[in-house]
């Protein structure tokens, strides 16, 4: 298992204490994070690598503070990215689950233990 591979591990192991939240395998290798019927982002062990759907105002913002990349899933997707090297992506990855959950949930306050 490479760093990056333990490291979104770890950030999988970490969602999947949230309230609601659980963690779907897919058949490539990558993980659907979601929560109820919504999809929160996907884990993507072997690019060490978090995509998450975000609205266009927002994607801008954090790809504007460097917080997140533009997704590049399509020239017109409105998700972000966010490589995972070490352990301050870890907690930069955690805190933009943290931002989806909120909003998915209608919330303002920060569930994660980050």
């Amino acid at each position: 298992m490479s760093r990056s591979d333990a490291l979104v591990d770890e950030i999988a192991n970490e969602l999947a204490t949230w309230p609601g939240v659980r963690i779907e395998p897919r058949t490539d290798g990558a993980a659907v994070v979601r929560y109820e019927h919504s999809e929160l982002g996907v884990l993507y062990p072997d690019r060490g690598a978090a995509e998450l759907p975000v609205l266009d105002p927002e994607r801008t913002e954090l790809v504007e503070h460097g917080d997140a990349e533009p997704s590049g899933l399509t020239p017109e997707s409105s998700g972000v990215s966010h490589d995972v090297h070490g352990s301050a992506d870890v907690s930069a990855v955690l805190e933009l689950f943290d931002r989806r959950y909120r909003d998915v949930r209608g919330e303002d306050a920060p569930y994660g233990s980050s």
